[in-house]
């Protein structure tokens, strides 16, 4: 993260003795600079201020062309379906999107999964609508009512978190047909809905309960940590909140590696990590910083990397990092090892939406700008369809 650096006072340069008194008899040579000379032992000037770092400028790279194969589904009230290659859009049927819901994607096997928050619920005891979309298909079922969601039985269900009082929930697993496969079981533990979650973490299903992450088909510990970001060839990379320190554990040895943080976005003032996708097969995490105000200013940030948990060494994109709107901007793998962002930035007219495309190895990252209609359900997640 860029550092936030304040105006230094430079005093000038005292040519006699006799001048370095007549300002300390006036009192203009104040304690501050006295202890710096002080502290460095020859009275040497200080070093000049650190300039602040170049904003970056809009996401950019070489044009995106021919044709992708490339379906996605989007995060919207209602989501959408885009064909990359014709620029079609077609609405997911099947939902009532009535008041304004909170609403999100995510991806089980080949299906997706809409989850969908009516905001009717007592705050208590959250309740969220729970659809599935057949791949290839844009007509939603609706199959459960829960609150967290995360893939199960490789693809084929899911695990549901549910809410039954202020600190008491359950959790069961449902196929994607709407049958339940394990009946609701009570977690033992205290649950509320900010301290208790189901996550996806790329590699199967976590729950986390404040700092213990539990394996949610045996019950068993995988670890202790602050935030967990992903789990990659049997290896947990987590961090404090969302800034440094980065670590990576294997869960088989409870051996853990301090990584160094790669990027200038360094974790304070609302920045920090944002995002972690694994790549399918678990070979590499793709994880993004983000700083809404960059370098103090108005400007939204985002910078991608790549991390091999089994080198732990971190590659940095191409054409990174670059100014987007960051409340319109994730990215998703794509089965044949594509990473997929879709971002909004600025333009000479307003702002527009880009589809960026890349694959380890490529020098830039591919564009091509998308027409799409508002997205407007609070997520910026979308599925490769």
């Amino acid at each position: 993260m860029s550092k936030r650096i304040g105006l230094l006072a430079v005093l000038a340069v005292i040519a006699t003795v006799a001048a370095i008194a007549a300002l300390l008899s006036t009192g203009l040579l104040h304690a501050p600079q006295k202890k710096l000379a002080e502290a460095g032992g020859t009275g040497a000037r200080p070093a000049p201020p650190r300039a602040p770092p170049a904003v970056p400028g809009p996401l950019h790279g070489v044009p995106l062309v021919g044709s992708t194969g490339l379906r996605l589904l989007v995060s919207a009230d209602p989501p959408f379906v885009l064909n990359v290659d014709t620029g079609a859009v077609r609405p997911v049927t099947g939902l009532n999107v009535n008041g304004s819901p909170t609403l999100t994607v995510l991806p089980v096997g080949q299906a997706a999964v809409i989850w969908l928050d009516r905001h009717t619920s007592p705050s208590s005891i959250p309740r969220a609508e729970i659809y599935v979309v057949r791949h290839g298909m844009t007509h939603a079922t609706r199959i459960a009512t829960g609150w967290g969601v995360a893939p199960a039985d490789g693809g084929h269900a899911i695990w549901l978190l549910s809410f039954q009082g202020a600190r008491r929930c359950t959790l069961a697993k449902i196929g994607l047909d709407g049958r339940t496969r394990r009946r609701a079981r009570p977690i033992g533990w205290g649950c509320t809905w900010r301290s208790t979650q189901l996550i996806d973490t790329g590699s199967g299903a976590a729950l986390v309960h404040g700092r213990t992450v539990v394996d949610p088909a045996t019950g068993r510990t995988l670890l202790h940590t602050g935030s967990l970001w992903a789990i990659a060839d049997g290896r947990a990379l987590t961090s404090t909140g969302s800034g440094p320190p980065l670590t990576l554990t294997d869960l088989r040895t409870g051996t853990r590696w301090r990584l160094p943080w790669p990027s200038r976005i360094r974790g304070t003032g609302g920045s920090g990590t944002d995002q972690a996708v694994v790549q399918p097969g678990g070979r590499l995490i793709a994880l993004d910083f983000a700083d809404p105000a960059y370098a103090l200013t108005g400007t939204q940030v985002t910078d991608a990397w790549l991390l091999d948990p089994a080198t732990r060494h971190f590659r940095h994109l191409p054409d990174m990092p670059a100014a987007v709107q960051l409340k319109f901007t994730s990215m998703a793998w794509a089965s044949d090892g594509r990473l997929v962002m879709l971002a909004q930035t600025d333009g000479p007219s307003g702002n527009r939406d880009l589809l960026a495309v890349w694959k380890p190895g490529q020098r830039h990252i591919a564009l091509r700008p998308v027409r799409l209609p508002a997205r407007n359900s609070g997520s910026d997640a979308f599925v490769i369809w």
